[in-house]
């Protein structure tokens, strides 16, 4: 077990009992404190009671996929996690990992081996910085109509492409509130397929990612479960 002042936290996503309970009980002998549930609804409701550092998340869960709770946790927290399932494609792998998996560890594994990789995820949670959290909340961000980049509270402009600007410019107009999934399809030209929301959930992961890359904090584009995406911070289209 780490040694930290404060007993490391584990949420357990497993919906199969007899596991989750079997995991449960080797993880808190070993010195974890241990939340189990069985779905992603009781994840969701989980997380507003306590602070959780690691999340060790099954793929088939009976109601969301546990690549959506893993991208979830992924942007709304600063949770590590841990996918553990018996799905072992190398297209789950990578659908895994880019869903915000720190590891992903297929079925049956040693609980030694669990233990290990929690220990070692444990004492490496992504670092929060208050102040800089502080001036992206009370700055305002601008959206630029003709130039079509996104100016950040200190005035660094990034350049969009025409979807990111179209995607940015629907949340702008709803400041606060969420914009639905399908709205958003259809306004960035996308068929209503399947592939249409895979190709939207990289657009969102793209831009996240560059956004970061300029203000090294979580980006103010937020997942709102269920039912789409908001935009968090002050911003105005000019």
């Amino acid at each position: 077990m780490l040694n930290t002042d404060k007993p490391c936290r584990v949420i357990l996503v497993e919906d199969d009992t007899d596991l989750r309970e079997s995991i449960e009980e080797y993880l808190t002998m070993s010195g974890f404190l241990v939340t189990g549930v069985g779905c992603c609804l009781d994840c969701y409701t989980a997380l507003k009671t306590a602070d959780f550092h690691v999340a060790v998340v099954d793929v088939s869960l009976p109601d969301q996929s546990g690549f959506v709770l893993a991208e979830y946790l992924r942007i709304n927290t600063n949770l590590r996690i841990i996918i553990l399932t018996a799905r072992e494609t190398l297209e789950d792998r990578v659908l895994g990992y880019s869903s915000g998996a720190d590891l992903y560890l297929v079925k049956p594994v040693d609980t030694r081996e669990l233990l290990a990789a929690i220990n070692s995820l444990a004492g490496r949670q992504r670092p929060v910085h208050p102040e800089t959290i502080h001036l992206s909340k009370s700055g305002t961000w601008l959206l630029h109509a003709d130039t079509w980049d996104l100016a950040t509270p200190d005035g660094t402009l990034i350049e969009l492409t025409s979807r990111e600007y179209r995607f940015l410019e629907a949340l702008l107009k709803m400041p606060g509130k969420p914009v639905g999934r399908d709205q958003l399809i259809t306004l960035l030209g996308y068929s209503d397929d399947e592939y249409a929301h895979r190709a939207m959930d990289s657009l969102v992961r793209r831009l996240r990612r560059k956004i970061e890359d300029f203000i090294h904090i979580p980006s103010p584009i937020k997942t709102v479960h269920s039912i789409g995406y908001c935009f968090t911070s002050s911003a105005v289209i000019s």
